[in-house]
């Protein structure tokens, strides 16, 4: 029972893998310490990446905080991802496809990527921070370097500390190096198939690029169509706002109609109690001025009550 729960106890917890977030974090860290002019003093690579690993897990914010191997190796990871997406994305800026903006021909990069390595570009995020810097394209350099020479052992020392195999057959024996010359016949034979392969691989970079421009076609087309469409849609929500407001307008004139007419409606039924209070004052109670006034008001109401008696007979 104690013995399982020691077992329990030792069991490491498994972080989660890295985000973007934290990608961010790594490359930015790795790019200060970089900078830092003690680098330049000759500082072992042991070293440095405790500072690299000090500097993550200082600004990782609400991530968990990682172990040395974790960020070396994912540190690895980015550097070879990324360092393969630059050499596709140099050959789309060389051959400056027209029409493409930037971000076309980080699309078409991308594509190629995927085309040829058989897997997606995840790692866009962390190109962007690295790509203009110096530390990285001097990286950049030395890998290519080191990827083009095809040995580690004849990389400066400065090199193999900070760039690991890119590609190491760990089942290679030792005395691989000692391998009998290779002849006449096989020299040709080996030249013969790296042509070829050459040839195989331009004749698939020509479809790829023929098939990139057919999807921009395409793509042109569907814009063009969105953009149609959109025209449309936008002719339909003017004609739909502008009678909208005629309606508005139409509701406004009857609102106001409607106003004047129960203002109207109301003068007339105050006048006319108006008038009906005079009618009904008894003159004989009046004082002789007061008498002759509403006299005088009362006859002109008798008289305008027979004109409209005899407009509503004739009309």
């Amino acid at each position: 029972m104690s013995g399982s729960a020691s077992k329990v106890g030792a069991t490491r917890t498994k972080h989660t893998n890295f985000s973007a977030y934290e990608d961010n974090v790594l490359c930015k860290s790795w790019l200060e310490i970089s900078y830092d002019p003690v680098i330049n003093t000759g500082q072992r690579r042991e070293s440095f990446w405790i500072r690299v690993v000090s500097r993550y897990n200082s600004n990782c914010g609400r991530y968990p905080k990682r172990t040395q191997k974790s960020i070396m190796n994912r540190w690895d990871h980015i550097k070879a991802k990324v360092s393969k997406f630059s050499g596709y994305m140099a050959e789309m800026i060389r051959s400056n496809p027209s029409g493409m903006s930037d971000a076309d021909k980080s699309v078409a990069a991308a594509a190629d990527f995927a085309s040829v390595e058989k897997h997606n570009f995840t790692l866009m995020h962390c190109g962007k921070i690295l790509k203009d810097e110096p530390k990285w394209m001097e990286l950049k350099r030395k890998m290519d370097t080191l990827q083009n020479s095809g040995s580690r052992k004849d990389a400066p020392p400065n090199v193999q500390r900070e760039i690991p195999d890119l590609d190491p057959d760990k089942s290679a024996p030792a005395s691989s190096s000692r391998k009998r010359p290779m002849g006449r016949d096989a020299a040709k034979a080996a030249k013969k198939k790296a042509a070829s392969t050459s040839s195989e691989y331009v004749s698939k970079m020509h479809d790829l690029s023929i098939q990139k421009i057919e999807l921009f076609k395409d793509t042109e087309g569907e814009r063009k169509a969105r953009l149609d469409e959109i025209f449309t849609l936008e002719k339909v929500k003017v004609e739909q706002a502008r009678e909208y407001r005629n309606m508005m307008l139409d509701i406004e004139r009857e609102r106001l109609a409607m106003d004047k007419q129960r203002l109207h409606m109301e003068t007339e039924k105050k006048e006319k109690e108006e008038e009906e209070r005079i009618l009904a004052i008894n003159l004989d109670q009046c004082q002789p001025m007061q008498r002759l006034y509403y006299e005088a008001l009362q006859w002109r109401l008798k008289r305008k009550k027979r004109k409209r008696r005899r407009s509503a007979f004739c009309g």
